[in-house]
């Protein structure tokens, strides 16, 4: 197959795009001076769609800006599912979000949720929603390793968020099956890991199996004490934590993995697991 992979430089998209290489597809991976996400232009992005297959969109950013959230996680994709529609590509896989939905209150799923109706009104696709990624490399991860060596450890609420960690490998393994055996358009795919825990479950688990230490004492912040301060770390962080993050933990990620383990084959890795599969 022949295939547009956006975002092939990114955390999820270097992964998949190595497993379809590997499995011996073209794969195209534009820079950012070949086609800009954030000022598509259609002359550029023509030649890129004319000939493919299918379209793999990876491209997803934390910001505290909703307005560059929803210029890469909606507008772009929705414009260039339109160019991929008129060059003849049949097939489109967007990873988004777990909990991606238009009208939540928090940016980055919100934006999610809208690039991912745009894209489907405008050809057949299949929608990926991980929950919180374990890979190195990612973000999210890396914080979450680092906050892990901590002996003592303060949690908004104690950490009492439902999460369902999902590894990076399998997410990628995920996104290069829904490519190559596009299912039903329309499909929706909730990618999360087999161990149900807790955001303080996690980190216990990532400091025994990543820093052979024991488990951590907890102490909780009430998430109203938090609040007055989120507008600054939210610019601090550049949007990591902020009240939109806050909001998405206390909705919990977690969701049935029975679809996700049809796709692989298998079923997923659990938190426990990451470690051996770096």
């Amino acid at each position: 197959m022949d295939i547009l992979l956006l975002g092939g430089s990114g955390f999820i998209g270097r992964r998949t795009a190595r497993r379809l290489r590997e499995a011996g597809h073209t794969v195209r991976t534009p820079a950012h001076t070949e086609l800009d996400l954030l000022r598509p232009d259609r002359a550029a992005a023509l030649p890129l769609l004319e000939g493919c297959d299918a379209v793999a969109n990876c491209v997803g950013i934390m910001s505290r800006r909703a307005g560059l959230l929803e210029t890469v996680h909606h507008h772009t994709p929705a414009q260039l599912a339109r160019w991929a529609k008129e060059a003849g590509v049949k097939h489109w896989v967007q990873l988004s979000a777990l909990g991606a939905n238009p009208a939540a209150s928090a940016a980055f799923v919100a934006s999610k949720g809208r690039g991912d109706q745009a894209v489907a009104a405008e050809l057949p696709a299949a929608i990926a929603r991980p929950s919180v990624i374990y890979g190195r490399g990612g973000a999210s991860c890396e914080l979450f390793i680092k906050l892990a060596r901590l002996p003592l450890l303060p949690l908004p609420a104690g950490g009492a968020f439902d999460l369902q960690p999902v590894h990076a490998e399998d997410v990628a393994e995920g996104l290069c099956r829904l490519v190559l055996n596009p299912p039903a358009a329309g499909s929706v795919v909730d990618m999360t890991g087999r161990l149900k825990t807790t955001l303080a479950g996690y980190l216990a688990i990532l400091r025994r199996i990543r820093h052979g230490r024991p488990q951590p004492k907890i102490i909780p912040i009430p998430v109203a004490l938090l609040r007055p301060v989120l507008p600054l770390t939210k610019i601090l962080s550049n949007g990591f934590l902020s009240p939109d993050s806050i909001s998405l933990l206390q909705q919990g990620s977690c969701a049935d993995y029975a679809a996700f383990a049809a796709l692989l084959g298998r079923e997923p890795l659990g938190a426990d697991e990451f470690a051996r599969f770096d």
